[in-house]
């Protein structure tokens, strides 16, 4: 039998003197509250409470049951607040891991801001871009881009992201603008961590293997390197968004173009989200560029 069953009903009794007005209380029946106190008097083998057609009086032993009982409970009601107060207004740590140059030109910023609103919150960001477990590592939220494997965690779209193939005017003067896909065997293809690009033809997306005289897994350093004229690069459009609007790379296979694969934030599954993980999300969604 559980512990706590009958200790509701008893308190509110005592604290009402009535049966009735206990009841009327918890809103239930007065013969359900009659029912939980005899069962707990059954199981602690003891009478707390003597009850006449007159009068309802408190046992010496209830009495003692009924001061502890009362500073149980109480502690109980705080704590309901207490994690009701937390989901109104986050505290504490919130621990992610990001990737790269987009988790340092929009995720930190937004991070900042985010802690700004609510300073009773404490930021932790670990740079990288491996595949981390993140109930094992202690991690609270993940932010990932590209295509997601299966996983039982929750993943939810914060912003887009949009592949751009591009390459310096220069590069293209000398070495002409690959009209479609099969030219690229032709190009300088500047690799990132994969030697595959993605395109997109009238019904699907699909994976080219490409390939160059430059391979890094930076990708600021493809995009130095595209600019110097070395050959075309695939990237996200953060990165290569500025020297685009500047003139000094320029978008090709634009007809290729594959779809959105959108920027995600991954978090445990919990039917109880806290706060600080809800509202950040939620923060980001807002502010993030789409």
């Amino acid at each position: 039998m559980h512990k706590w069953e009958g200790i509701e009903a008893f308190v509110a009794v005592v604290q009402h003197e009535s049966f009735s007005r206990a009841a009327d209380a918890l809103g239930v029946s007065k013969s359900h509250v009659s029912k939980q106190i005899a069962l707990l008097e059954s199981r602690l083998g003891a009478q707390l409470l003597v009850r006449t057609t007159r009068k309802l009086s408190v046992t010496e032993v209830g009495q003692a049951f009924f001061l502890r009982c009362q500073d149980v409970l109480t502690t109980l009601v705080e704590a309901e607040d207490a994690v009701q107060d937390l989901q109104e207004r986050p505290r504490g740590r919130l621990r992610m891991t990001v990737a790269g140059a987009f988790g340092e030109d929009f995720i930190a910023p937004a991070a900042a801001a985010f802690v700004a609103q609510h300073p009773g919150i404490s930021i932790d960001i670990d740079f990288n871009n491996r595949l981390v477990d993140l109930i094992a590592e202690g991690y609270d939220i993940a932010i990932r881009a590209g295509t997601l494997r299966d996983s039982s965690l929750i993943a939810r779209r914060i912003c887009s992201r949009r592949l751009v193939t591009c390459a310096a005017p220069g590069y293209l003067d000398r070495y002409g603008s690959p009209q479609d896909v099969a030219a690229l065997v032709n190009h300088n293809c500047l690799v990132g961590t994969l030697n595959t690009w993605r395109f997109r033809d009238k019904q699907r997306n699909f994976d080219l293997e490409v390939n160059g005289n430059w391979r890094s897994n930076n990708g600021r350093a493809l995009v130095h390197a595209a600019r110097s004229g070395l050959g075309l690069v695939q990237l996200p459009d953060f990165y290569v968004r500025g020297a685009v609007d500047e003139g000094q790379l320029q978008p090709v296979l634009e007809q290729f173009k594959p779809t959105d694969t959108a920027v995600w934030a991954v978090y445990p599954h919990n039917r109880h989200l806290s706060a600080k993980v809800r509202l950040f999300v939620n923060h980001l969604a807002e502010v993030l560029p789409d």
